[in-house]
């Protein structure tokens, strides 16, 4: 047995995952939690790479207690989708709130040897390490692992585990499929996790006792979005259920890419009642419009107001794949106090104006609308696990 200690900003794990799967005719894993940068290393490893394209079976089973969100999930569907047969993936998840899912190790099978790598680290850039600290970028964590060689009666004594425990939780429904409803309500939860670190303030005098540091937040390994995290925009009359959000919108915010791609979104209405979690697609018609499909703007009436103002969609970006929203119609009380974050209603050009909309932070619309539905927006912690 190999015993090692990993520092930040080093890949040592990442290494010794991959450095176990050469040769491997078949292997798996098993990770509390999953990030999709962290999947996204995990099977670009060289030898991992190898096993799928030599149609190898591998299997994974992540949990989604914490951090695990929409985004992950969808890429790891993708991964399974593109090694169809070769890849499985189930998710682990359980209903005991005083619990926590918080396995990690991963084994490879080389004939009848076993390879298996145990350790703290998750399936996240920072539990895999990164090889170089860019500018600004989280370093990843301090983690322990072993790497163990078996061979004979004590490798098929391991496998007869690891299948045993398999067979078991198949059994008893804690293996979910990746689009299980309650999986995505879960992992929807976790997308509004902001983690928050505390940083020093830089040629600035220490802080007088009792004041608050520097505090940047994040979500998981460091994403940055491109844009603020609400969307303020007014919505043209559409057909039933559609919002036309303009290209800046679905793509700077929605991410739309040119091509389909899935996402999750979560109606939460005006009095904080959530919707359950609905896969849809980004995509864009042969006319060029640039709508979503939303489909509580079907339930209400399109009014105008006297000014030619539209009814408001905001939507919250909490990874960059799962969006929560709610709908505010000019007759609702909220109206007026939110429309001042887009400034006046523009002219009209021909038969129609252009629809307001602004890219704002959740302290910026807070500050217009003292009442927005807690659950339309983030929170922050000070630890990225239970």
């Amino acid at each position: 047995m190999t015993f090692v200690f990993q520092q930040p900003g080093t890949t040592k794990l990442l290494e010794a995952i991959d450095a176990a799967a050469a040769r491997a005719s078949a292997g798996g894993g098993v990770f509390a939690f999953a990030s999709r940068g962290g999947i996204e290393a995990f099977f670009a490893q060289p030898n991992i790479a190898r096993m799928l394209n030599r149609r190898q079976q591998f299997q994974l089973i992540v949990g989604v207690d914490a951090i695990t969100n929409a985004e992950a999930l969808l890429f790891l569907g993708e991964k399974v989708a593109q090694y169809d047969g070769i890849l499985s993936a189930k998710v682990f998840f359980h209903e005991h709130p005083r619990s926590t899912f918080h396995p990690k190790f991963s084994w490879f099978r080389q004939g009848g040897n076993v390879r298996l790598v145990t350790g703290s680290g998750n399936l996240t850039m920072r539990g895999l390490g990164q090889s170089a600290i860019a500018s600004g970028a989280q370093p990843g964590n301090w983690e322990a692992f072993s790497i163990q060689s078996m061979h004979g009666d004590e490798a098929t004594a391991a496998m007869a585990g690891i299948d045993e425990w398999l067979t078991g939780q198949l059994a008893a429904g804690t293996l979910c499929a990746l689009d299980d409803a309650r999986v995505r309500e879960r992992a929807m939860a976790n997308g509004r996790m902001r983690f928050a670190a505390v940083t020093p303030r830089a040629r600035a005098p220490a802080h007088p006792a009792g004041a608050a540091a520097d505090i940047e937040v994040a979500p998981v390994d460091g994403i940055r979005f491109s844009t603020p995290e609400i969307l303020v925009r007014e919505i043209p009359r559409n057909r039933t259920g559609q919002a036309d959000l303009g290209r800046k919108a679905l793509t700077d915010f929605f991410g739309y890419e040119g091509s389909e791609k899935k996402v999750f979104v979560q109606y939460v209405s005006l009095d904080n009642l959530p919707k359950p979690v609905e896969p849809i697609l980004l995509f864009v018609n042969q006319s060029k419009n640039y709508r979503l499909e939303l489909r509580e703007i079907a339930g209400l009436n399109y009014d105008l107001g006297d000014d030619d103002s539209r009814m408001l969609v905001i939507a919250t970006k909490l990874d960059l794949r799962s969006f929560r929203y709610t709908i505010v119609p000019v007759t609702a009380p909220e109206y007026t106090a939110v429309a001042q974050l887009l400034g006046a209603v523009p002219p009209m050009r021909g038969r129609s104006r252009p629809m307001r909309e602004a890219f704002v932070s959740s302290t910026d619309l807070q500050s217009v609308w003292p009442g927005v539905p807690d659950n339309l927006l983030p929170l922050e912690t000070s630890t990225p696990e239970p």
